[in-house]
């Protein structure tokens, strides 16, 4: 085959001539209708859920499969994206986590010195 050929595209196949079952594709139910209706739905692929969040990719996988991190769509048949208002969210909720209520009574912030370490150099 040439290039051309091969490279050009094919008629998509409707709804109505597909062999797959209707009933196993279901899209999701929106959590809250009035957030999808008013803002479109942004999909983040793994290169930017790993800048937003900081983790790396071997983590991102391990979070879903624990359930602790917003799990991946598939957006064909070989790449996947993840929700951004749930990557998002789940940021959100650990950074509440993550902060104490109040400092505890006696402790102190102490400012760190210019140097290395907190000490002086020698003259």
């Amino acid at each position: 085959m040439s290039y051309p050929t091969r490279h050009t595209r094919r008629p998509r196949a409707s709804a109505a001539t597909s062999n797959a079952p209707e009933a196993s594709v279901r899209p999701p139910q929106p959590r809250d209708p009035q957030l999808t209706l008013n803002r479109p739905i942004r999909m983040l692929r793994l290169p930017q859920v790993i800048d937003a969040t900081g983790l790396g990719k071997t983590k991102i996988y391990e979070l879903q499969r624990q359930g602790d991190f917003p799990m991946r769509i598939k957006i064909t048949a070989h790449s996947v994206a993840w929700v951004e208002e749930e990557v998002q969210a789940w940021l959100a909720a650990r950074v509440e986590n993550g902060r104490p209520d109040s400092v505890p009574e006696g402790a102190e912030i102490r400012e760190q010195s210019a140097t290395r370490g907190g000490r002086k150099r020698a003259p």
